[in-house]
């Protein structure tokens, strides 16, 4: 079974963070520059929250207010939902699951190692399935 670190070797741990004082409108166009679907909120160096696009949606759309003058701070998902590096793959797409989230920051001891989405874990276990049907075929070609 694979692990959580293994996805992070393959995508890298660069993590989006923004300050919890920061804008929903900063919030956003940091996002949509770098092309991902949320962004950690810090306060002092730490991880305090996450705001996805989802909460985007909900909280800054549907109830009419300002991206300009709303801090992402209030309307962040939190507390935020963690995993270890050492997670299998599944038991986090479990969490996912059962937590209704698409996002799991990676906690390393106190340290933020990185963020894994729902595609990074599909996609993780896509080549892996791959990797297994190769191996599988040269073993029945005889060409192993």
């Amino acid at each position: 079974m694979s692990s959580i670190r293994e996805v992070l070797e393959r995508k890298g741990g660069t993590v989006l963070t923004i300050q919890r004082q920061a804008s929903v409108l900063e919030a956003i166009g940091s996002m949509s520059q770098a092309n991902i679907g949320a962004i950690v909120v810090e306060r002092d160096g730490q991880p305090v929250g996450i705001f996805t696009e989802r909460d985007y949606l909900r909280k800054i759309a549907l109830e009419g207010r300002s991206s300009r003058e709303t801090p992402v701070d209030e309307v962040m998902s939190s507390p935020l939902i963690t995993v270890a590096p050492e997670e299998s793959t599944r038991t986090a797409m479990e969490t996912m699951t059962e937590r209704r989230c698409r996002h799991l920051v990676v906690i390393d001891g106190e340290e933020m190692v990185g963020i894994v989405s729902l595609g990074d874990l599909v996609k993780h276990m896509l080549v892996e399935k791959q990797a297994e049907v190769d191996q599988l075929s040269s073993y029945i070609a005889g060409s192993y």
